[in-house]
Protein backbone atom coordinates (compact mmCIF):
# COMPACT_ATOMS: atom_id res chain seq x y z
CA UNK A 1 0.00 0.00 0.00
CA UNK A 2 2.91 2.33 0.95
CA UNK A 3 4.82 0.92 -2.33
CA UNK A 4 1.67 2.03 -4.23
CA UNK A 5 1.52 5.13 -2.64
CA UNK A 6 5.13 6.54 -3.28
CA UNK A 7 5.05 5.07 -6.67
CA UNK A 8 1.46 7.25 -7.83
CA UNK A 9 3.09 10.17 -5.53
CA UNK A 10 6.47 9.90 -7.49
CA UNK A 11 4.69 9.38 -11.03
CA UNK A 12 2.49 13.11 -10.54
CA UNK A 13 5.46 14.76 -9.53
CA UNK A 14 7.65 13.63 -12.73
CA UNK A 15 4.25 14.74 -15.06
CA UNK A 16 4.13 17.91 -13.15
CA UNK A 17 7.98 17.83 -13.40
CA UNK A 18 9.85 21.86 -12.75
CA UNK A 19 5.99 23.64 -12.67
CA UNK A 20 6.42 24.20 -8.87
CA UNK A 21 9.66 26.48 -9.30
CA UNK A 22 7.84 29.41 -10.83
CA UNK A 23 4.85 28.91 -8.21
CA UNK A 24 7.02 29.17 -5.54
CA UNK A 25 8.66 32.32 -7.36
CA UNK A 26 5.58 33.99 -8.34
CA UNK A 27 4.86 36.46 -5.46
CA UNK A 28 8.28 38.45 -7.65
CA UNK A 29 5.56 39.27 -9.86
CA UNK A 30 3.39 41.43 -8.09
CA UNK A 31 6.55 42.83 -6.52
CA UNK A 32 8.08 43.27 -9.51
CA UNK A 33 4.68 44.99 -10.87
CA UNK A 34 4.48 47.53 -7.76
CA UNK A 35 7.82 48.30 -7.92
CA UNK A 36 7.78 49.67 -11.97
CA UNK A 37 4.05 51.50 -10.45
CA UNK A 38 6.42 53.37 -8.19
CA UNK A 39 9.51 53.89 -10.23
CA UNK A 40 12.44 51.45 -8.16
CA UNK A 41 14.20 49.97 -11.29
CA UNK A 42 16.64 48.03 -8.76
CA UNK A 43 13.59 45.94 -7.42
CA UNK A 44 12.06 45.27 -10.79
CA UNK A 45 15.49 44.20 -11.97
CA UNK A 46 15.71 41.45 -8.97
CA UNK A 47 12.45 40.32 -10.04
CA UNK A 48 12.30 39.67 -13.27
CA UNK A 49 15.80 38.16 -12.98
CA UNK A 50 14.88 35.94 -10.34
CA UNK A 51 11.37 34.98 -11.80
CA UNK A 52 13.07 34.67 -14.74
CA UNK A 53 15.59 32.21 -13.47
CA UNK A 54 12.42 29.91 -12.34
CA UNK A 55 11.24 29.56 -15.72
CA UNK A 56 14.42 28.56 -16.99
CA UNK A 57 14.75 25.95 -14.41
CA UNK A 58 11.71 24.77 -14.34
CA UNK A 59 12.32 24.77 -18.52
CA UNK A 60 15.95 22.13 -17.81
CA UNK A 61 14.37 20.39 -15.78
CA UNK A 62 11.04 19.63 -18.16
CA UNK A 63 13.85 17.91 -20.80
CA UNK A 64 14.44 15.07 -17.67
CA UNK A 65 17.82 14.07 -18.97
CA UNK A 66 20.81 13.14 -16.72
CA UNK A 67 22.20 15.56 -14.98
CA UNK A 68 19.10 18.10 -15.45
CA UNK A 69 18.25 18.69 -11.44
CA UNK A 70 21.54 19.52 -10.92
CA UNK A 71 21.46 22.18 -13.66
CA UNK A 72 17.93 23.33 -12.52
CA UNK A 73 19.65 23.96 -8.50
CA UNK A 74 22.30 25.91 -9.81
CA UNK A 75 20.15 28.42 -11.74
CA UNK A 76 17.56 28.84 -8.97
CA UNK A 77 20.38 29.53 -7.03
CA UNK A 78 21.45 32.01 -9.12
CA UNK A 79 18.06 33.50 -9.38
CA UNK A 80 17.63 33.56 -5.69
CA UNK A 81 20.93 35.28 -4.98
CA UNK A 82 19.94 37.92 -7.57
CA UNK A 83 16.62 38.50 -6.69
CA UNK A 84 17.58 38.84 -2.71
CA UNK A 85 20.25 40.97 -3.57
CA UNK A 86 18.57 43.30 -6.52
CA UNK A 87 14.88 43.02 -4.93
CA UNK A 88 15.25 42.43 -1.32
CA UNK A 89 18.17 44.63 -0.51
CA UNK A 90 19.21 42.09 1.20
CA UNK A 91 22.84 43.59 0.83
CA UNK A 92 26.27 40.83 0.14
CA UNK A 93 26.15 38.06 2.28
CA UNK A 94 22.73 37.43 3.20
CA UNK A 95 22.05 36.67 -0.66
CA UNK A 96 24.46 33.66 -0.78
CA UNK A 97 22.66 32.41 2.20
CA UNK A 98 19.60 32.19 0.15
CA UNK A 99 20.88 31.13 -3.01
CA UNK A 100 22.53 27.74 -1.07
CA UNK A 101 19.03 27.31 0.60
CA UNK A 102 17.34 27.40 -2.85
CA UNK A 103 20.29 24.95 -4.29
CA UNK A 104 19.53 22.56 -1.59
CA UNK A 105 15.65 22.82 -1.90
CA UNK A 106 16.18 22.11 -5.27
CA UNK A 107 17.47 19.31 -5.20
CA UNK A 108 15.88 17.84 -2.49
CA UNK A 109 12.51 18.31 -4.28
CA UNK A 110 13.97 17.14 -7.88
CA UNK A 111 16.70 14.80 -7.37
CA UNK A 112 15.16 11.69 -6.73
CA UNK A 113 12.94 11.67 -9.15
CA UNK A 114 13.59 8.87 -12.58
CA UNK A 115 15.21 11.24 -15.41
CA UNK A 116 13.84 10.75 -18.81
CA UNK A 117 15.20 8.26 -21.13
CA UNK A 118 17.90 9.10 -23.81
CA UNK A 119 16.10 9.72 -27.21
CA UNK A 120 15.90 6.75 -29.32
CA UNK A 121 18.42 6.22 -32.26
CA UNK A 122 16.85 6.80 -35.37
CA UNK A 123 16.02 3.67 -37.31
CA UNK A 124 18.50 2.66 -40.22
CA UNK A 125 17.51 3.62 -43.78
CA UNK A 126 15.51 0.81 -45.58
CA UNK A 127 18.17 -1.19 -48.10
CA UNK A 128 18.09 -0.70 -51.49
CA UNK A 129 16.34 -2.34 -53.56
CA UNK A 130 18.19 -5.55 -55.10
CA UNK A 131 18.32 -5.73 -59.07
CA UNK A 132 15.39 -8.31 -59.06
CA UNK A 133 12.67 -5.70 -56.81
CA UNK A 134 14.10 -2.60 -59.17
CA UNK A 135 13.52 -4.49 -62.48
CA UNK A 136 10.11 -5.62 -60.87
CA UNK A 137 8.97 -2.03 -60.31
CA UNK A 138 10.12 -0.75 -63.57
CA UNK A 139 7.95 -3.61 -65.51
CA UNK A 140 4.89 -2.67 -63.37
CA UNK A 141 5.28 0.63 -65.37
CA UNK A 142 5.54 -0.94 -68.50
CA UNK A 143 2.73 -3.27 -68.01
CA UNK A 144 0.71 0.06 -66.66
CA UNK A 145 1.46 2.05 -69.84
CA UNK A 146 0.65 -1.29 -71.76
CA UNK A 147 -2.65 -0.87 -70.51
CA UNK A 148 -3.46 2.83 -70.52
CA UNK A 149 -2.18 2.63 -74.52
CA UNK A 150 -3.69 -0.57 -74.96
CA UNK A 151 -0.66 -2.15 -76.64
CA UNK A 152 -1.53 -6.26 -76.30
CA UNK A 153 2.56 -6.95 -77.48
CA UNK A 154 3.57 -4.52 -74.96
CA UNK A 155 1.90 -5.96 -72.36
CA UNK A 156 2.69 -9.54 -73.82
CA UNK A 157 6.68 -8.40 -73.50
CA UNK A 158 6.28 -7.21 -69.83
CA UNK A 159 4.37 -10.74 -68.82
CA UNK A 160 7.03 -12.90 -70.37
CA UNK A 161 9.78 -11.03 -68.50
CA UNK A 162 7.80 -11.28 -65.16
CA UNK A 163 8.09 -14.79 -65.40
CA UNK A 164 11.69 -14.71 -66.03
CA UNK A 165 12.00 -12.80 -62.87
CA UNK A 166 9.67 -15.22 -61.30
CA UNK A 167 12.29 -18.00 -62.02
CA UNK A 168 15.08 -15.62 -60.35
CA UNK A 169 13.16 -14.86 -56.99
CA UNK A 170 12.59 -18.57 -56.73
CA UNK A 171 16.40 -19.17 -57.41
CA UNK A 172 18.46 -16.13 -57.17
CA UNK A 173 21.60 -17.84 -57.54
CA UNK A 174 20.70 -18.00 -61.41
CA UNK A 175 20.67 -14.09 -61.61
CA UNK A 176 24.14 -14.01 -62.89
CA UNK A 177 22.79 -16.05 -66.10
CA UNK A 178 19.74 -13.10 -66.57
CA UNK A 179 22.15 -10.41 -65.96
CA UNK A 180 22.51 -9.03 -69.65
CA UNK A 181 18.56 -9.80 -69.97
CA UNK A 182 17.79 -7.46 -67.06
CA UNK A 183 20.37 -4.70 -68.33
CA UNK A 184 19.83 -4.58 -71.86
CA UNK A 185 16.55 -5.61 -73.00
CA UNK A 186 14.45 -4.59 -70.20
CA UNK A 187 16.24 -0.88 -70.59
CA UNK A 188 15.51 -1.58 -74.15
CA UNK A 189 11.87 -1.99 -73.31
CA UNK A 190 11.73 0.91 -70.84
CA UNK A 191 12.79 3.56 -73.81
CA UNK A 192 10.53 2.23 -75.97
CA UNK A 193 7.79 2.17 -73.83
CA UNK A 194 8.49 5.64 -72.73
CA UNK A 195 8.42 6.66 -76.68
CA UNK A 196 5.26 4.91 -77.25
CA UNK A 197 3.47 6.41 -74.25
CA UNK A 198 4.71 10.24 -75.43
CA UNK A 199 2.81 9.51 -78.39
CA UNK A 200 5.30 8.20 -81.02
CA UNK A 201 4.49 6.95 -84.38
CA UNK A 202 5.33 2.88 -83.83
CA UNK A 203 7.83 1.97 -86.48
CA UNK A 204 6.74 -0.92 -88.69
CA UNK A 205 9.38 -3.07 -87.02
CA UNK A 206 8.36 -2.74 -83.96
CA UNK A 207 5.39 -5.76 -83.56
CA UNK A 208 8.32 -7.73 -84.82
CA UNK A 209 11.15 -6.37 -82.43
CA UNK A 210 8.45 -7.05 -79.45
CA UNK A 211 7.63 -10.61 -80.92
CA UNK A 212 11.31 -11.70 -80.35
CA UNK A 213 11.91 -9.98 -76.91
CA UNK A 214 9.11 -11.87 -75.97
CA UNK A 215 10.88 -14.86 -77.32
CA UNK A 216 14.31 -14.33 -75.98
CA UNK A 217 12.36 -13.73 -72.85
CA UNK A 218 10.55 -17.67 -72.86
CA UNK A 219 13.92 -19.15 -74.16
CA UNK A 220 15.79 -17.58 -71.08
CA UNK A 221 12.97 -19.39 -68.89
CA UNK A 222 13.68 -22.61 -70.35
CA UNK A 223 17.38 -22.51 -69.92
CA UNK A 224 17.05 -21.84 -66.39
CA UNK A 225 14.56 -24.81 -66.19
CA UNK A 226 17.03 -26.93 -68.17
CA UNK A 227 19.94 -25.84 -65.46
CA UNK A 228 17.73 -26.72 -62.70
CA UNK A 229 16.77 -30.27 -64.26
CA UNK A 230 20.61 -30.63 -65.26
CA UNK A 231 21.66 -29.51 -61.51
CA UNK A 232 18.56 -32.32 -59.98
CA UNK A 233 20.03 -34.76 -62.23
CA UNK A 234 23.69 -34.48 -61.18
CA UNK A 235 22.64 -34.56 -57.50
CA UNK A 236 20.56 -37.69 -57.74
CA UNK A 237 23.58 -39.10 -59.58
CA UNK A 238 25.71 -38.12 -56.95
CA UNK A 239 23.40 -39.69 -54.46
CA UNK A 240 22.83 -42.79 -55.92
CA UNK A 241 26.77 -43.28 -56.18
CA UNK A 242 27.15 -42.71 -52.49
CA UNK A 243 24.59 -45.25 -51.60
CA UNK A 244 26.38 -47.93 -53.77
CA UNK A 245 29.70 -47.17 -52.20
CA UNK A 246 28.11 -47.40 -48.49
CA UNK A 247 26.68 -50.48 -50.00
CA UNK A 248 22.90 -49.97 -49.49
Amino acid sequence: MLRDLLGGWIGLRSRWRGYGLPIFASPLLPAGLIAAIGGDERIVLGSALGFGASLLAARVLRRGRQGDANRASWVMAAGTGLAAHFAAGLGTVFPFVMAGGALLGTRLMYQALPEAAPPSPPPPPPPPPGPIEESRARLARIESVADRIADPRLRNVADAMEGVLDDLTARPDRLPMARRFLTVQLDGLERITARLEAGATPPANLPSLLDELQRTAGDLRQKLQREESEALEIQVKVLADRLREEGY
